[in-house]
């Protein structure tokens, strides 16, 4: 019999958002397997198949029923970062995974010494944990999987060199974070480029997009909004990723744009604050540049004179280090050595 899995996570959305991605795949290998989590950002929701999201003013309920339905599991597999202490406080059972997915604080000593095993979805984090004391027989590297079926190479599209952002934040002052600013200020610099950029339909960040876009005159930006179940259709209309990150606490290291390009063939620039960054520049899979202007418009000029051999290589990195197969079996070992 597989494993039971309890999967700690604020992300519930499979379709849109990466965590949420990675915790369905793994839900589809371990059956019987619950998801559930304290989340701020959208309506509560009470469903076995697409989770259980309880508010933050219902925590103390959440910690309650959570810590009696605890033993119905094998173990507890924490998705978020080392300050998630709302989800660390509640475990009551173990053994216990922590997959580190996004940077941010620190919870207290106690609380990470329940954790058994720590994932890390981008090599710099395990520097972070060993010098938490984290020991390090007890960090592994897993990168986040893509769909190596789903998420295909095509040929270059027949217009404008074209890059995709689609890492769009729910915040209006996260903007700056993801790099917006930059990426407005080279599409004003390169008419001849134009910018691809897929926003989702929720918080507060459009409008403010949507206004510097407009307050700029920016032609060359296309703003597509909605919840899109072919992504990869955005992805060969594209012919590389953007991230032009430049606070790493409010960006996901291994963004799931970047990973799904990878596999659609389409090479990534993106600045030294992706996580990721330095294994995909390393592969020639990618350009990675400090987040300047000038720095930018050279990375795009790079990578559009050598396109053909980027995107080979893009699609190669991802056949080699983000495949499903592989991700599963990781976890797998992780699941059967503490379970």
């Amino acid at each position: 019999m597989p494993p039971r899995i309890a999967y700690w996570t604020s992300s519930f959305e499979p379709d849109v958002e990466a965590v949420a991605g990675e915790v369905a795949c793994l839900r589809r290998m371990f059956p019987g397997s619950v998801v559930w989590g304290v989340n701020a950002r959208r309506p509560p929701r009470f469903s076995w198949r697409r989770g259980f999201g309880f508010p933050p003013r219902t925590q103390l309920a959440f910690r309650a029923v959570t810590g009696c339905l605890q033993r119905l599991f094998d173990l507890n597999h924490l998705f978020g970062g080392v300050g998630d202490w709302f989800h660390l406080r509640a475990i009551r059972r173990w053994p216990a995974v922590l997959t580190v997915a996004v940077e941010g604080e620190t919870a207290r000593p106690d609380l990470l010494a329940k954790i058994d095993q720590f994932v890390v979805e981008w090599p710099q984090a395990e520097a972070a944990l060993l010098n938490l004391g984290v020991p390090r027989d007890r960090i592994r590297f897993i990168p986040p999987a893509v769909d190596l079926e789903r998420f295909q190479p095509a040929v270059a599209p027949d217009s404008k060199f074209t890059v995709l952002f689609a890492s769009s934040p729910d915040r209006a002052d996260w903007l700056d974070a993801r790099g917006m600013p930059l990426l407005l200020d080279v599409a004003e610099r390169r008419a001849d480029v134009r910018f691809r950029l897929v926003w989702r339909p929720w918080g507060d960040s459009l409008p403010a997009v949507r206004r510097s876009i407009d307050e700029r005159g920016l032609q060359n930006i296309d703003l597509l909004v909605g919840r899109f179940a072919n992504m990869a259709a955005h992805y060969h209309a594209a012919h590389a990723t953007f991230l032009p990150f430049n606070d790493p606490r409010r960006c996901k290291p291994a963004p799931n744009s970047l990973i799904e390009g990878l596999a659609c063939g389409r090479p990534g620039i993106m600045t030294q604050h992706v996580g990721l960054a330095t294994i995909v520049a390393e592969a020639g899979a990618g350009i990675c540049c400090e987040g300047g202007v000038e720095e930018i418009i050279e990375a795009i000029d790079r990578l559009r004179a050598d396109w053909n051999t980027a995107s080979r290589c893009a699609r190669q990195l991802a056949e080699r280090r983000f495949g499903v197969n592989d991700f599963i079996t990781a976890y797998t070992q992780i699941y059967e050595a503490l379970a």
